[in-house]
């Protein structure tokens, strides 16, 4: 190495030291420095990819394409005004505003989760670490519930710190956040707060006034957008969805259908057979004589006479132990020993709340949720740095070795996964031309709209595809499958022609589907390969009723 390259290499180490000494006297600069380059690090590297299809289907409800033939901010996960916000975004060289408001989202948790944990104490180095860990899944997967459970997590951080060091800056911006979670995803706002119940500065908020108008001021917000989002459902048009979104939530979220299947005297008094309940548990609600209100209410309530169903209490321990799987144990294993290392009461009683409503969940039938799961951990992980003071001495470095090695083992576990979803983004996006103009009923998670349209897809060709959405949005006034319906081309009469339906579905539901074709139209189903590739396959079926039926 020449002296020239050693004096260089010399000069902007200097300039790199001198550059983070003069950071630690300006913490929120320094967070916002840190997030920007560990979220453009991360988007310069991989292909960002959704955890589930829900976001792109907010995606496409906001920009009205895909599933939808045209635009709302009646996003129906999150609140109104979040979908309003959305739509006002402009696009970026083709990159969506939701896509947008994601990645912003992302950076305002990052930045103000490090800034308070810098202000409670917590240390530069310790907190870098720490939001390192707890920003590297949500940003490499990005996921509305897990944003909102982690801006709710920052708020909580900066109650604590306007407590212990006053600021109404803090108090304000920790509101906001709070806020804006509750706008993202509402219930799990409410669970994430309810579990951190033992952390509030309870004793602040008796002797501050501005605390109390603050959180007055909250849940004024809160319950006016509650209003708002209310009002925005209230139309005639919507009136259908809500009541078939009511009840099909226990059958396609919390196994209704498994327990109604083991009470075969509930089905034969109503009239429905094991492959009818299958169908509706798993998003086939188009046939409205079949999916209708007031029989699967009364099946419903009938089997709510039972005590207790079967397996209960097995799912509740199932959902516990899905807490061991590796993509959660970097945050899961460091937020233990940080407890260990730093033991408070506080936070053990959050422990115990957040065991108790992972239990729940399973008990109520919804085990492993995993985008419910991560703002929990990270309330735990984060929970012992706000209240813990580190042993001096050789112990002071501790929590942040314990971080480090988290952090890449995080990273080690979950790279692979980001690896392997970019290889299967590239080979949809190739194969994505091969869906024709008219529209192709795709059934549930059959087709992987978060591997199609990726976080910055720019791609306005690909979203020119129309999707008859066997899903939650089926009967949405907004959706195409709605459209076709009232148009007089819905997907049964589509069976009952000569022409069929191009259909995208797993082999276990054209089987579903092959038996409703016996039950309900007396024939046999048909098929054709239209189009065949590794991601995708095109097919276009009918049922063969014969000449009597047809006519």
């Amino acid at each position: 190495m020449s002296g020239v390259t050693k004096v260089n290499i010399v000069r902007v180490s200097t300039m790199i030291a001198n550059l983070c000494q003069k950071m630690k006297g300006h913490p929120a600069l320094f967070a916002l420095l840190w997030m920007a380059v560990l979220i453009s690090l991360l988007c310069m590297t991989f292909d960002l990819s959704w955890q589930t299809n829900d976001d792109v289907t907010m995606s496409m409800i906001a920009h009205g394409y895909g599933i939808v033939a045209y635009g709302s901010p009646n996003l129906v996960f999150s609140n109104v005004l979040w979908g309003h916000l959305v739509r006002a975004i402009p696009s970026i060289y083709g990159v969506l505003g939701y896509s947008i408001a994601t990645l912003g989202t992302l950076l305002v948790i990052g930045w103000a989760t490090l800034y308070f944990l810098i202000r409670l104490g917590v240390g530069y180095i310790a907190s870098s670490l720490a939001v390192t860990l707890l920003l590297f899944t949500p940003t490499l997967f990005p996921q509305f519930t897990v944003n909102a459970g982690l801006l709710t997590v920052s708020a909580i951080l900066g109650w604590q710190v306007y407590a212990r060091l006053g600021g109404l800056g803090n108090l304000l911006v920790a509101c906001l956040l709070a806020f804006f979670g509750y706008l993202i995803r509402d219930t799990e706002f409410l669970l994430v707060l309810g579990v951190a119940l033992p952390l509030l500065p309870w004793r602040e908020l008796v002797k501050r006034r501005q605390m109390q108008v603050a959180f007055l001021l909250l849940g004024a917000a809160i319950a006016t957008a509650s209003v708002l989002d209310h009002w925005s459902y209230s139309t005639p048009e919507w009136q259908h969805f809500k009541e078939f979104n009511s009840v099909r939530l226990p059958f396609t979220d919390y196994g209704a259908g498994e327990h109604i299947k083991q009470h075969p005297e509930i089905l034969a008094r109503h009239g429905y057979s094991l492959n009818d309940v299958d169908l509706i548990s798993h998003w086939f609600f188009v046939d409205t004589q079949m999916f209708d209100t007031k029989p699967l209410n009364a099946m419903l309530a009938e089997l709510s006479q039972f005590p207790m169903q079967e397996g209960s209490v097995q799912s509740g321990f199932e959902s516990i132990k899905k807490l061991s799987s590796p993509v959660l144990l970097p945050v899961l294993l460091s937020a233990l020993l940080l407890l260990v290392l730093m033991p408070r009461w506080p936070v053990a009683l959050t422990l115990l709340l957040c065991l108790a409503a992972i239990f729940t969940m399973g008990f109520m039938g919804r085990p492993g949720i995993f985008r419910v799961y991560v703002p929990l951990l990270s309330l735990l992980l984060v929970a012992p740095l706000m209240f813990g003071k580190n042993k001096e001495g050789k112990w002071q470095w501790m929590p942040a070795s314990l971080l480090l090695v988290a952090s890449f083992g995080c990273g080690y576990l979950i790279m692979p996964l980001a690896f392997q979803a970019n290889y299967l983004v590239l080979q949809i996006n190739k194969h994505i031309v091969a869906f024709p103009p008219e529209p192709v009923v795709v059934w549930g998670d059959s087709f992987r709209y978060d591997y199609a349209f990726p976080l910055l897809a720019n791609d306005s060709d690909a979203r020119h595809i129309r999707i008859y959405g066997l899903n939650s949005f089926t009967h949405a006034p907004f959706s195409v499958a709605n459209l076709e319906q009232m148009e007089g081309r819905g997907l049964l009469k589509g069976l009952r022609s000569t022409t069929g339906i191009l259909i995208v579905a797993l082999p276990s539901e054209f089987e579903l589907l092959r038996n409703y074709c016996g039950e309900h139209m007396w024939g046999q189903l048909r098929q054709d390969i239209v189009y065949q590739a590794t991601p995708i396959t095109i097919k276009r079926v009918w049922c063969d009723v014969g000449e009597i039926n047809a006519k």
